[in-house]
């Protein structure tokens, strides 16, 4: 399924996608606004949950997850690896990563 994938682009891809969008649609974009340049790296943000617990300073392979059709989250195809540099998180927490770099994890409600 397209939706367990995760597409990113290299800076020179989208600039060439951002300048065949301007130059097919024109200056302004379909609001009237003037384009803005493009920015990023083209990075993709990684929802996962961990399988075992991960201790600061160590990589994991971390489960795929995405939205399920009712809003909430499923279990997706595949896995991820990361590196923490932050805390230890428990397992079977969820987990924001961003190129191979844990950057947010579930904590225990209070």
């Amino acid at each position: 399924m397209a939706e367990d994938k995760i597409f990113t682009f290299d800076q020179q891809s989208m600039r060439r996608i951002s300048a065949a969008v301007q130059k097919s649609e024109g200056v302004k974009d379909r609001k009237g606004s003037g384009w803005y340049p493009v920015k990023g790296g083209g990075t993709s943000i990684q929802i996962g949950k961990t399988t075992a617990e991960w201790t600061k300073g160590t990589e994991a392979t971390i489960e795929v997850w995405k939205k399920d059709g009712a809003g909430g989250m499923e279990k997706g195809e595949g896995t991820f690896k990361a590196y923490n540099l932050f805390v230890d998180v428990e397992a079977g927490k969820f987990v924001a990563c961003v190129g191979g770099w844990l950057v947010a994890a579930e904590c225990d409600g209070g």
